[in-house]
């Protein structure tokens, strides 16, 4: 007999229908799984008859092929097993194929028949309307995310008796014998698949409650408060330069507080992306905060912007409408930051394959701390123990082309006794996230209609267009753009950052002052990088 059934695979972050055929036919007892398939996936031959034998499902010896359709992809995970397990019971006739239709079915079988989590559910779920499917069946570890989606029946199983007993009850058939095969169920009851819904205010209001590290606990450091602030208000870059224990770390955690709060859409996003990677928290339904990633700096090519044998998301894509935190960016390999210069112009990353290009999203903020050198201390030459050539080859381990895509850059004086002791706190997250929205509000009307979000986000079209001047800033720019030989990049990136500080402060134009500030975010890492230049 022939059977089918619906499921699904992930092709880089995209869900793409896959159809479980069985075919079960006299001849010679063999077992065939076909349908370009990965070795994990093969496997699923084995883990299968264990599952349905365990499972009280008696099969006889028959010849059974599988397909795995279409054969055009690659095909990898275990994610197929329930799907096989419960097509192969219908090409032995122990379901009509009327019971099997409108059902998409994702699960890893263990031995003794329960159901694991899988990967990509919520992306797959999405999709299942467009691929015929009204009823998805999912492992329980998976329900909260799968039932995400309104538009579908999501349930959750635990084990393949729960879901054999809701495809007998589908249509009122009975799981009857055919030839020798028999089905002879547990004593127990296995109980029915389960169904959830999800709150969105609920998560939303816990969202509110759980911030990050407070800027309250951060003394002194007024200059880095500040430009933290500006930063997040427009999305921009931001790299912090000091000495050890300055609290460059600190500030970097507590920028997270006062990021904007997700939309839902940008939530599906993220919860996509961690859910195909398998970063998804254990039962979280959607991720309604965004993300905070901070690699260590001995992070490969491949964890940091995606890839391997079957491309995944890397760090960078985690870090999708968050941050990215990378602190002792010296201590990074090279030619892994430089793979950076790309994605921090074009928000994604493409990777190519023998099989095909993948294409992951990364929009993300970068944020980045170092130490002026080794020891730290550079320019201080009375504590600086660095020679003039250790400097110049340490900060030379960052190229002049991934700073330049860095919107700002700010000092991170030593923290003074009377700051550092002191009983008088300053502002909280809360206060200077009032801020921030308030600042994120103008843009989103400012942008209504357009491709754009953040001022980070516009092109020279658009910084021409919407970061209108007044008299006087023109000539101010010119003479900068001469003397300090800014680049056609880094001069867009002053006025997309002096239109932030403008909207911080309410105003229409961009005004002397906001350029003079936003010129100083740009004046800091030439102080380094020049310096080391001038003494080597």
């Amino acid at each position: 007999m022939y059977s089918t059934v619906v499921s699904a695979s992930i092709n880089g972050i995209e869900s793409r229908r896959v159809i479980v055929e069985a075919d079960v036919s006299d001849g010679l007892p063999t077992f065939s799984l076909v349908g370009f398939l990965a070795s994990e996936t093969r496997e699923a031959a084995e883990r299968v008859r264990s599952a349905l034998r365990n499972s009280g499902v008696r099969l006889s010896p028959q010849h059974v092929t599988v397909n795995l359709a279409p054969a055009s992809f690659h095909k990898d995970g275990a994610l197929f097993d329930l799907a096989i397990a419960i097509s192969l019971m219908g090409g032995y006739g122990f379901f009509p194929q009327q019971a099997l239709n409108g059902v998409l079915l994702l699960g890893e079988l263990s031995l003794n028949g329960e159901i694991g989590p899988v990967r990509g559910v919520l992306e797959i779920v999405s999709h299942a309307k467009e691929y015929g499917c009204g009823t998805v069946i999912v492992p329980s570890e998976n329900l909260a995310e799968g039932s995400v989606v309104r538009e579908v029946n999501v349930l959750g199983a635990e084990n393949l008796n729960q879901v054999i007993h809701f495809l007998a009850e589908r249509t009122g058939a009975r799981v009857y014998p055919v030839e020798e095969a028999a089905y002879e169920p547990p004593l127990a009851d296995p109980g029915p698949l389960r169904s959830m819904k999800i709150d969105i205010h609920a998560l939303r209001e816990a969202q509110n409650e759980s911030g990050g590290v407070d800027f309250s606990l951060i003394r002194g450091q007024a200059l880095m408060r500040r430009a933290a602030e500006i930063a997040v208000s427009g999305f921009h870059n931001l790299l912090m330069v000091g000495p050890p224990g300055a609290g460059k770390s600190l500030t970097a955690r507590c920028i997270a507080s006062i990021l904007p709060q997700t939309s839902l859409e940008e939530a599906l996003e993220i919860t996509k992306i961690h859910s195909i990677a398998g970063t998804l928290p254990k039962n979280t339904g959607l991720m309604m905060a965004r993300p905070f990633r901070a690699p260590h700096h001995n992070v490969t090519a491949a964890a940091l912007c995606g890839g391997g044998k079957e491309p995944s998301p890397g760090e960078i894509s985690l870090a999708h409408r968050g941050i990215l935190y990378l602190d002792e960016l010296p201590e990074f390999d090279r030619s892994v930051l430089e793979m950076l210069r790309g994605p921090l112009e074009d928000g994604s990353i493409r990777i190519a394959r023998v099989g095909g290009t993948y294409t992951f999203p990364a929009e993300f903020m970068l944020i980045a701390s170092m130490n002026p050198c080794q020891c730290g201390y550079f320019p201080d030459r009375s504590r600086c123990t660095c020679t003039n050539a250790q400097v110049k080859r340490y900060l030379s381990r960052i190229s002049m082309p991934l700073l330049d895509r860095i919107d700002m850059c700010v000092e991170a004086d030593r923290v003074k006794y009377e700051e550092l002791t002191s009983d008088a706190c300053g502002e909280s997250s809360s206060e200077i996230r009032q801020r921030v929205m308030q600042a994120r509000a103008v843009q989103q009307e400012r942008y209504r209609g357009t491709r754009y979000r953040f001022n980070s986000d516009l092109d020279a079209d658009a910084v021409r267009r919407y970061c209108e001047m007044e008299d006087g800033c023109r000539e101010m720019m010119r003479d900068l753009y001469e003397r300090m030989h800014l680049t056609a990049r880094s001069y867009h990136r002053i006025l997309k950052t002096a239109r932030t500080i403008a909207d911080l402060s309410g105003e229409n134009l961009v005004r002397m002052e906001h350029l003079a500030e936003a010129v100083s975010y740009r004046a800091v890492d030439r102080k380094y990088w020049e310096q080391a230049l001038r003494t080597a």
